[in-house]
């Protein structure tokens, strides 16, 4: 009887706890989204009911945000802020960078010198320190040196797309694939080409090894979601929990071949314009006190390029190709304009020279609307770091409001990518929004696939080229259509961090050379 008592008193005080904390944002006079018990505004993504980036948009469109600059949320027990306005998110992103200058989530710095030390995860100092470092490679010059490296990976895709012909058999030459697999494969060649300087051959061999890393990384463990929970939604444990942001198969992977390529390069003094040539000149130029010294940190670059390149690219492609199998007349004006370019005077034995392919205005429209309707990082997220918070009053809805220290706030990329304010039909396919005429009337901080401000993606200059030369590749050769396991509408994968179509994304490839 005694013990029932003590839990009834136990579940009470949980129950009126849980009141009070998630009354946070209405004692405040914030508008905020409604949550469950407990959990907050992650139920739908606690359950795996939808990813990161829908469960945002979500929140993004729910009544009570409607109009507002911004509406209170709660992830789990954290107090937070999703931002709507645009203005407001170019002062967080931008104009006031220096008071949310890192991300929310952490790792354990000191235990997971891999997790802790790339430019996505690393804290203000060691960002800054880094990506003063890297931001001249990644320049439009360095990325036209890498151009020859795409175009050898786009002719392997070339010839793994034409085995796969010949082994179908099918005389009308048409072959249904598989399309995440088969951009995941060249994407991985090229991340592996430029971040390692290895021919990784998973176009030749699906299941060679850089492959099967890629994929373990991503395997939903028992140990690993722990890890990850832990560092975005309890960041203050990550240390005490000694949080890694790979696995332990996937560190030793990446440390035995990046030692292994970096000794091979330097012994050869072999010029490849990759990342390794830089990493290698970073290691004689750079005083004994930078970070490029520090144990890992090279290791750390290139692991986390390789997890972030290939999903992301490779999903961008699936995506290019179900929308263009959807639109034939879409895809058949930029068929057109590669079969001109195909004949110009840039084209040589059937390829396209950097200058020509960066040229193709109605292939930076595609993918740029891709891009909008589909952004690989659906949503954005930075922690107020300023130590006397952040004054919020000029946005608030009659209330002063200050942030405190240390409060997440987020950015949903796809909802405002698929808000109607900004985008008329925002869920139709139309490379049109991107002509010249409408993209100087695009508002400002709407359109936000690799972010915005300091934070912003390094390699954007480098995913652009690497979706244009695969998309390239693909449809000079093919003619790309819905087949009958073609799904009517996208559904996107709930266990992944970046937008991800979820399941197989089934296309059929007719033959038709330009």
């Amino acid at each position: 009887m005694i013990t029932f008592g003590l839990l009834a008193v136990l579940l009470l005080l949980a129950w009126l706890w849980q009141r009070w904390h998630f009354g946070h944002w209405q004692r405040l006079g914030v508008p905020h989204a409604p949550g469950a018990p407990f959990v907050g505004n992650v139920w739908r993504l606690l359950r795996g009911w939808c990813c990161f980036g829908d469960q945002f948009r979500e929140l993004y469109e729910c009544p009570s945000a409607k109009g507002q600059a911004y509406v209170g949320i709660h992830v789990l027990h954290n107090h937070a802020l999703l931002l709507r306005e645009p203005a407001l998110i170019k002062r967080i992103l931008v104009e006031d960078f220096g008071q949310f200058s890192s991300r929310f989530e952490t790792t354990d710095a000191i235990g997971d010198t891999m997790g802790a030390q790339n430019l996505f995860f690393s804290k203000y100092e060691m960002w800054r320190e880094t990506h003063k470092i890297f931001a001249p490679f990644f320049a439009a010059g360095k990325v036209r040196h890498m151009f020859g490296l795409l175009q050898q990976i786009g002719q392997q895709l070339e010839q793994h797309m034409a085995r796969q012909l010949a082994a179908c058999g099918t005389p009308e030459g048409t072959l249904e694939l598989e399309v995440k697999q088969l951009s995941a494969l060249f994407s991985t060649d090229i991340i592996a080409s430029l971040a390692f300087g290895l021919e990784a051959n998973c176009l030749q061999q699906p299941d060679a090894e850089f492959r099967r890393m890629c994929i373990e990384v991503n395997e939903p463990r028992p140990k690993r979601l722990l890890h990850l929970f832990t560092m975005f939604f309890f960041p203050r444990f990550s240390r005490q929990l000694r949080t890694h942001l790979y696995s332990e198969e996937y560190e030793r992977f990446m440390r035995q071949s990046m030692n292994w390529v970096m000794e091979q390069r330097a012994a050869s003094g072999e010029q490849r314009h990759d990342l390794i040539d830089i990493f290698l000149q970073l290691q004689r130029t750079q005083p004994p006190e930078s970070v490029v010294h520090r144990r890992d940190f090279f290791v750390a670059q290139a692991a986390f390029l390789l997890l972030a390149g290939f999903d992301t690219s490779s999903s961008t492609i699936t995506f290019a190709l179900y929308e263009l199998a959807k639109q034939p007349a879409i895809q058949q004006r930029l068929r057109q304009e590669l079969a001109t370019a195909l004949l110009g005077s840039g084209a040589a034995d059937g390829q396209l020279d950097y200058e020509t392919l960066s040229g193709l205005p109605y292939l930076r429209q595609v993918v740029d609307e891709v891009l909008r309707l589909y952004p690989p990082t659906a949503f954005l997220d930075r922690c107020c770091n300023a130590k006397a918070g952040y004054d919020l009053s000029a946005w608030s809805c009659g209330s002063a409001l200050r942030l405190p220290p240390g409060t997440p706030v987020y950015i949903s990329v796809l909802g405002l990518h698929r808000d109607e304010q900004y985008w008329p039909q925002p869920l139709k396919f139309d490379p049109e929004r991107f002509s010249p005429e409408q993209r100087v009337q695009h508002q400002p901080m709407t359109y936000l696939p690799f972010g915005a401000g300091p934070r912003g993606c390094l390699g954007t200059l480098l995913g652009l080229l690497e979706i244009k030369v695969g998309l390239v590749y693909i449809l000079k050769n093919y003619r790309v259509e819905t087949c009958a396991r073609t799904l009517p509408e996208m559904k996107f994968d709930a266990k992944a961090f970046v937008l991800t179509a979820a399941g197989g994304t089934y296309l059929r490839f007719v033959q038709d050379p330009l």
